[in-house]
């Protein structure tokens, strides 16, 4: 075993790890607040919070999203060859570009709020109090951002991992208790009382990054004092390195997100169009935004958790001219996703109808068969976004925003015939999502093998983890119906086939070899994993 490899493979597990952890957490509490938020303002008031929130998510976007990855890759460059000045001065000079771009979105975009709900949403003005809501949100996310950026690039998930939980839970405790208010108001009201703690959240993570930057200052002055470089770097020098890192990140997100927004407004434009109500519109896309959509993101959120964690070792490898180290990292990332996705999604498939029903009480078979036909989207968007953080570590920036161009362009016209000629209405959006990410993988790997000669070994990478993944789907159906029809009860038959699930893919991953010794040895813990293993003769 390569003790160099294990270390390194270690250390993106673990910061990896703290990321999906705190990603679980926060997912799980989402779900948890979201139950009672729907329960308060109704399918048709989360229409209107999700409409807001596809707004949101492109601002966050335009304004904030690139900014934790362009910092943690740019200062991760400078830490690795020990410029902890530079590094200083990249995280001050971000903090005034990420407030400038977003204060000038947020204004621009709380005092058109009316108007660009009009435009976008055929007319449903009652997106906009939500929509004002979330408006300032935007600058505190983008200070936020750098705060979190430039922790990464310092190696330190932890900060990031935990100041999402303290975001969480405010905006939790906010967003029920604001909607509870403000619902007497009607449903637009109790959507923008929904937003509240989106606000609420961000303002407390912005707090506690703060004080645990105060905390760790004297320890960065300290290397700073110690830094042997004799040429700093000039703000000039600096703006124009975010420039050049943002710019092509924001572009591949919002082509990502835009896919979404675009969605929304094709959705409610053409059904409006047909004849439907918009009462009627904005209900289906509740389910679809905060009960489909919140299932298939709770996998996608881990995933994403190892392509933060990746980025600053890539950045560091490159800037030191080390090609192993990057492809090893590349070859650890996607097999660790593939580990997740794969499951994950066919679980999703299995079990989205009982768990629907176990949390939102929604025993109606439409959330069900959204998430049959769509769990294969968690492997898809888990992939074309892993190869994509890829490709931009690798200072290929240009080439994701291409291909997720291209593939953007293929998803609106597939998704415009479906919503007008075929009479699909919800699934629509979701077939033309699968459509979208599919693309996006296919013309990434493309992408990757053609620039750094890397091709994804399919057999390698998923072959053993496809073949545990339907056996434990096969077993977990068997073992919910059983439940079912002993106990009567679809939340205790829920719980004990997921429990189930989580065991005999464990066990075929360790008896087929699907997970090697070596990679259980990365595992946080990993020594005494194995050894549990080899007792139980498992290995």
């Amino acid at each position: 075993m390569d003790s160099s490899k294990t270390k390194t493979g270690r250390n993106l597990v673990v910061q990896g790890s703290i990321l999906a952890l705190a990603s679980i957490i926060v997912r799980l509490i989402g779900i948890v607040y979201r139950i009672p938020l729907t329960n308060i303002v109704g399918n048709e008031g989360m229409g209107y919070y999700g409409f807001a929130f596809e707004v949101y998510q492109i601002l966050v976007i335009l304004s904030t999203s690139a900014i934790p990855v362009a910092v943690s890759k740019l200062t991760a460059a400078r830490v690795a060859k020990r410029e902890y000045k530079n590094a200083q001065r990249i995280f001050r000079c971000s903090i005034i570009f990420a407030a400038v771009l977003s204060g000038t979105l947020a204004l621009i975009t709380f005092v058109g709020a009316r108007q660009i709900s009009s435009f976008m949403f055929g007319g449903i003005t009652e997106v906009a109090p939500a929509l004002r809501v979330l408006a300032p949100t935007v600058f505190v996310c983008a200070v936020m951002g750098v705060f979190r950026g430039y922790t990464q690039g310092l190696g330190n998930m932890a900060p990031t991992g935990l100041s999402q939980v303290v975001e969480q839970i405010f905006n939790a405790i906010v967003s029920v208790a604001a909607a509870a208010i403000l619902i007497s108001r009607g449903a637009a009201y109790g959507a923008a009382g929904g937003t509240m703690g989106t606000f609420m959240g961000a303002v407390s993570s912005l707090v506690f990054l703060y004080f645990v930057y105060s905390a760790n200052r004297k320890g960065l002055n300290q290397r700073m004092k110690k830094d042997p470089t004799k040429k700093l770097m000039e703000d000039k020098e600096i703006y124009r390195l975010i420039g050049l890192t943002v710019i092509p990140l924001i572009l591949t997100s919002t082509i990502y997100q835009i896919s979404s927004l675009l969605d929304s407004a094709l959705f409610s434009n053409i059904l409006k169009a047909i004849g439907y109500q918009s009462s009627f519109i904005s209900s289906l896309y509740g389910i679809y935004s905060s009960k489909y959509q919140l299932l298939i993101n709770l996998p996608l959120g881990i995933t994403s958790a190892l392509s933060v964690a990746m980025m600053p070792g890539i950045a560091g490898a490159i800037a030191l001219n080390r090609k192993d180290q990057v492809r090893e990292q590349m070859d650890m990332v996607i097999r660790m996703t593939m580990l997740i996705a794969i499951p994950c999604a066919v679980g999703v498939a299995v079990m989205g109808g009982p768990i629907m029903q176990m949390l939102f009480n929604d025993s109606t078979t439409l959330p069900g068969r959204m998430l049959i036909v769509g769990a294969v989207t968690i492997i898809f968007y888990a992939l074309s976004t892993l190869t994509s953080t890829i490709l931009q570590a690798s200072n290929h920036m240009r080439v994701p925003v291409i291909n997720a161009a291209i593939s953007l362009g293929v998803h609106i016209v597939f998704t415009v015939v479906l919503l007008a000629f075929a009479n699909l209405h919800i699934f629509a959006l979701i077939y033309g999502n699968i459509v979208f990410s599919f693309c996006m993988c296919v013309l990434n790997l493309r992408s990757l093998s053609k620039l750094i000669d890397y091709r994804l070994d399919i057999q390698k990478m998923c072959g053993a983890t496809f073949v545990a993944s339907v056996i434990m789907g096969v077993v977990t159906f068997l073992v919910y119906k059983g439940c079912i029809y002993v106990i009567h009860s679809n939340i205790l038959s829920t719980l004990i086939a997921i429990i189930i699930a989580v065991v005999v893919y464990a066990l075929f991953m360790v008896l087929t070899r699907g997970v090697t010794e070596d990679e259980l040895y990365m595992f946080p813990k990993g020594e005494t994993l194995v050894r549990i293993l080899y007792r139980m003769h498992l290995l």
